[in-house]
């Protein structure tokens, strides 16, 4: 007997379908019923495959309706705002004392967006289950880091997934093939926002320098503005360090 489908964050059986990006962003977008084409191409750009749907249809169907209508439209609601000053360059002191406070929060808006961009895209499955599960109890797992910054060009929407990254190790740790990591980027028009996860049994950290780390301490990263040319330059810029 096939097993039934279940939510990705609490595996109650009442599924309903969660937009990736939500609603309230698409409209403030202008793009809620426009084509979106999807492309899984390889590391040189070689294509796999494509898919093509109004972003209206881009959803996940293994969330339910408890969290779709619970703790993920509360954290929208509290994000919306914010989301928007941040992509349109709007109010920005106030925005970035709101995020020294407020940036767990923040964390935990692009975290579900990039894990649920990666359920429901025709790519790979880069995500772990139990990062589903630890933000539905309330937080960010060990390993992952979030960081914002701004693009000179606004092209709406854009993201890219990849397996990994440039990780850089102590001598005396071994080289494991198999080490499971993921590096998911979006851009929502000025606004940047990547997270980094790698996984390993000892201390990590994620180097990239002019950003703003949202997660796990929030700080500015590098002396430099933190402003990028496009979504490209942002997404390669950084590299894991894994030491005792």
């Amino acid at each position: 007997m096939a097993k039934k489908r279940a939510c990705v964050f609490c595996s109650n059986t009442n599924l309903s379908n969660e937009h990736i990006f939500a609603q309230w962003l698409l409209k403030e977008l202008g793009i809620l019923e426009k084509d979106v084409t999807m492309t899984h191409a390889s590391f040189v750009g070689i294509p796999f495959s494509n898919r093509k749907h109004p972003f209206s249809k881009l959803v996940n169907g293994l969330v339910c309706e408890k969290c779709n209508n619970g703790w993920m439209s509360q954290l929208e609601e509290e994000c919306k705002h914010h989301i928007i000053n941040l992509m349109n360059l709007n109010e920005f002191k106030e925005e970035l004392k709101f995020l020294e406070e407020h940036h767990e929060k923040v964390a935990k808006w692009a975290f579900k967006n990039v894990i649920l961009l990666n359920s429901a895209t025709n790519y790979r499955q880069l995500v772990p289950a139990e990062h589903y599960i630890s933000l539905y109890e309330g937080s960010i797992p060990d390993g992952v880091f979030i960081d914002l910054a701004f693009c000179k060009k606004d092209p709406t929407i854009e993201w890219r997934q990849t397996p990994g990254g440039l990780v850089i190790k102590d001598k005396s740790l071994p080289i494991r093939l198999a080490a499971s990591g993921y590096t998911i980027t979006f851009q929502i028009k000025n606004l940047l926002m990547k997270v980094v996860f790698y996984d390993s049994e000892v201390n990590t950290f994620y180097e990239s320098k002019s950003v703003l780390r949202l997660y796990p301490q929030f700080g500015v990263n590098g002396e430099s503005d933190i402003i990028y040319n496009d979504i490209d330059q942002f997404d390669i810029h950084g590299a894991m360090h894994e030491y005792i």
